[in-house]
């Protein structure tokens, strides 16, 4: 399966993760169609709009050349969450054998391949929810006719820790994986889709690394490394995938400012960092060892300069368009290598980015030119620690079950990549 995609996340359902030994995409399907379902358009949630011995599920209509599916209602099955499952050829016997309310992992296959059924779950937030050691996924095709129509669901696969159960170098050997929630498969990282403020809340689960090979290596789309479909990291259409990257990267910055190429980013570990307030020599921007946004803890191409490379706290990815923040279990323990030298805002408000982003060391926690007497050509004053996610919640005075990020008169528009949260499940 594919996890959520900056245009599509990708991540994969493997074995390890309770999803057969294919990894796969994912991405969006409606609700359109069904099988002899009791009248109308059935929903795979609620599981209604279906007769008595029948399930609302999905069906491949074909897999060649194109892969085409819908939402309709097939005959009830037999296999439990966890069971073994297959769907049958496609066409009229394109089910799985799940009972209503999971969905067999398998769905880009049919026939001899077998899969795991998994739990159907809301994407969006609501029920049916996973429990608390699963997050909701949401995977290119299944539950969806085309990238453009949202997922009617997702399904939940088993929660992890980005910064123990990924090998961020996929040697082997340094920088390994340190606990093994994920299995013993090489291919099977851990990923997750930063919120943006919009639920449900950030969380990570056991995910293929899609451009691993099936003898643990791969091409590196590690830190920095730009996702084009010239290198094969974005599909042929462009279509970027959560688990695009390689285990332990998530394509979520572009480049630079003005640009239309997504980099794989590293995630790291954060500690506070702001004026007088960054560990000795400022070591603290980089995160905390042996999870920092430099070699050896990480690998790919990094910006060495003094108030370059930060450590930004997960938080600062779980923000909407009004300052809320979605406050995730993970916000201040796991975050993103940002190159501030890599971004510049307009001090006008303007579209004609003039000054480079200050570094975290150089800022105050808020700004001390804030509000709208402000001058904002002189960033180190206009700006604070705050506004670039150098530190945590708490520091911040967000609180802890909630926040809310003041928006400045002028804005620092951080080029994140807006993936739909969707992983590759081919």
């Amino acid at each position: 399966m594919k996890k959520l995609a900056l245009g599509a996340l990708f991540a994969g359902l493997l074995a390890a993760c309770g999803g057969g030994s294919d990894s796969k995409k994912i991405m969006f399907i409606d609700g359109s169609g069904g099988g002899s379902d009791a009248g109308g358009e059935c929903n795979p949630l609620a599981q209604t709009g279906c007769n008595a011995n029948q399930k609302c599920t999905w069906i491949i209509d074909q897999l060649t050349p194109t892969y085409v599916g819908h939402i309709g209602c097939v005959a009830d099955g037999t296999a439990a969450v966890g069971g073994s499952c297959s769907f049958g050829a496609a066409g009229a016997t394109g089910y799985d054998d799940c009972q209503k309310g999971a969905v067999c992992s398998s769905f880009t296959s049919s026939g001899s391949a077998n899969g795991i059924c998994k739990q159907v779950c809301d994407n969006a937030g609501g029920d049916p929810m996973c429990d608390a050691i699963h997050v909701c996924v949401t995977y290119s095709k299944l539950f969806s006719t085309g990238a453009s129509s949202p997922a009617a669901a997702g399904v939940c696969d088993l929660a992890c820790n980005p910064l123990t159960d990924n090998d961020f170098d996929g040697s082997g050997s340094a920088s390994t994986k340190s606990t093994s929630t994920c299995g013993s498969n090489a291919r099977v990282g851990c990923y997750g889709a930063p919120s943006q403020g919009t639920p449900p809340a950030t969380g990570w689960s056991c995910t293929g690394d899609f451009h691993t090979n099936a003898d643990g290596s791969d091409p590196g789309f590690r830190h920095r490394t730009k996702c084009t479909t010239a290198n094969m990291c974005a599909d042929t259409d462009g279509t970027i995938y959560l688990n695009t990257c390689n285990q332990g990267y998530e394509p979520l910055f572009y480049d630079t400012t003005g640009s239309t190429v997504v980099d794989c980013i590293a995630i790291c570990k954060p500690l506070d960092c702001y004026a007088g307030n960054c560990g000795k020599n400022n070591a603290n921007r980089l995160g905390q060892v042996p999870n920092r946004c430099s070699p050896p803890d990480r690998v790919g191409t990094f910006n060495t300069a003094a108030n370059r490379e930060e450590c930004e706290y997960l938080w600062d990815s779980e923000v909407d368009g009004s300052g809320n923040i979605l406050i995730s279990p993970t916000s201040d323990t796991v975050g993103f290598c940002f190159d501030h030298g890599a971004y510049k805002y307009d001090p006008t408000g303007g579209s004609n980015p003039t000054i480079a982003f200050p570094g975290c060391e150089q800022l105050q926690l808020h700004g001390l030119d804030e509000g709208s007497a402000g001058d904002p050509n002189n960033p180190t004053a206009y700006f604070g620690a705050v506004d670039f996610g150098c530190v945590s919640t708490t520091t911040a005075g967000f609180g802890s079950a909630a926040g809310k990020r003041n928006p400045l008169p002028i804005t620092i528009d951080k080029p994140r990549f807006l993936y739909h949260r969707v992983a590759n499940a081919n």
